[in-house]
């Protein structure tokens, strides 16, 4: 028989079954509310390294927890700007979760992310902007690029939008303010955006103005003009 269930009493359950079922409770980032110091990274204004405050996180169904500072270095950069990403690295092989420094390449973006099924698994937790012929990292080059965990509606930057998200995927973007869901193909807003006081609605274009407004008149146009 091809179904499988689990778990139940006297019988055993492997890695893969745990872990499958635990994401789909809970989506992987940190368990924190956004904003906060759960794996935190910032930088070393002494030194050519960053600092990762504690933190609990899940990755793809398998639980990480810091209990204590830790510092990560940073490798010079030349001759040119390098930006490096820290990440939470589940190695199922390892049976290991740690904090891993992805060296990027000077002139260009981030290293990519490992999120394979059932192999390394990479939790992105800050981005870091290494200067050439400079000795320390400055607070201000380290961008916090962390997911959140929490209830299954969301809160996320542009930046952080879950990756691989299915269609109905619901969340505050903290960059535009806005609410949004994924609709299978990209990201919408869940109320339609406003643009020079006009807001499009069901195929038509809103436009509030005390003075008439602008161009030409357009069968999908519609015009209020308050009266005070």
């Amino acid at each position: 028989m091809a179904i499988t269930s689990y778990p139940f009493d006297n019988q055993d359950t492997s890695e893969i079954q745990y872990s499958s079922l635990f994401r789909e409770l809970q989506d992987s980032g940190i368990a924190d509310t956004h904003g906060g110091t759960g794996f935190q990274v910032s930088g070393d204004p002494s030194g050519m390294g960053v600092f990762l405050q504690p933190g609990f996180a899940l990755l793809r169904g398998h639980a990480c927890q810091s209990t204590a500072v830790e510092r990560l270095d940073i490798q010079p950069a030349s001759p040119a700007l390098r930006i490096d990403r820290v990440v939470l690295r589940l190695d199922p092989v390892a049976n290991s979760i740690v904090p891993v420094v992805l060296q990027g390449v000077p002139n260009s973006t981030a290293p990519a992310l490992t999120q394979t099924d059932t192999g390394v698994y990479e939790e992105s937790l800050g981005l870091v902007a290494v200067d050439p012929n400079v000795g320390v990292i400055a607070l201000t080059k380290v961008t916090d690029d962390r997911a959140f965990l929490g209830s299954r509606v969301g809160c996320w930057s542009t930046a952080t939008r879950p990756k691989t998200p299915r269609k109905a995927r619901l969340g505050l973007n903290t960059t535009t303010g806005k609410w949004e869901y994924h609709n299978g193909t990209g990201w919408a807003d869940l109320i339609p955006s406003t643009v020079d006081n006009s807001t499009r609605w069901n195929g038509y274009t809103v436009t509030v103005s005390t003075t008439t407004p602008s161009g030409t008149p357009t069968t999908d146009r519609i015009w209020i003009q308050p009266t005070s």
